[in-house]
């Protein structure tokens, strides 16, 4: 979150809305995780519209009826330019459990091929296809209620995710 609020870059940032999360309605705590994610992307929200920040950083979540979202990807778009010239492939997670407890494994492509650059962005709006923007409302919903117990557990164990 300090990186991307800390940066002048734009960015188009996209989770998985809760009910296409792979743990929604699981039994148990695991069920609360979805909410966890929820509480999480509220903090940043906020961060973002505190620090003014709503024109260069969006939220997106991805919806898909009877799927589970577990995409994962960078796309890096030059300044000027309507198409990435970077992409990662492998495994490009990037929350605190895979930059410091797992061995992640990926790679960098780079490129000036006009076709590759159109079939990744290609790849890259197929997914936000399926999107919505988050903004204050998204929070306000019955379905986004985040239980007490979740908001305190969640700075103890979101370091796990």
């Amino acid at each position: 979150m300090r990186l991307v609020l800390g940066a002048g870059a734009s960015y188009r940032i996209l989770t998985a809305s809760p009910e296409v999360n792979g743990f929604f309605g699981a039994k148990g705590v695991a069920g609360a995780i979805p909410a966890a994610y929820i509480h999480i992307a509220r903090q940043f929200y906020n961060q973002v519209c505190q620090l003014g920040q709503q024109e260069r950083v969006h939220l997106h979540e991805y919806h898909r009826s009877q799927w589970t979202f577990h995409a994962k990807g960078l796309w890096y778009y030059l300044q000027g330019q309507d198409r990435p010239c970077l992409t990662l492939i492998g495994s490009p997670n990037f929350g605190y459990r895979s930059v410091h407890r797992d061995l992640e494994a990926q790679i960098a492509i780079v490129t000036e091929n006009e076709e590759l650059q159109s079939q990744l962005q290609e790849e890259q709006e197929m997914l936000y296809q399926r999107s919505t923007e988050v903004s204050n409302s998204t929070f306000e919903r019955p379905d986004r209620h985040v239980k007490l117990w979740v908001k305190l557990v969640t700075p103890l164990i979101k370091n796990f995710f």
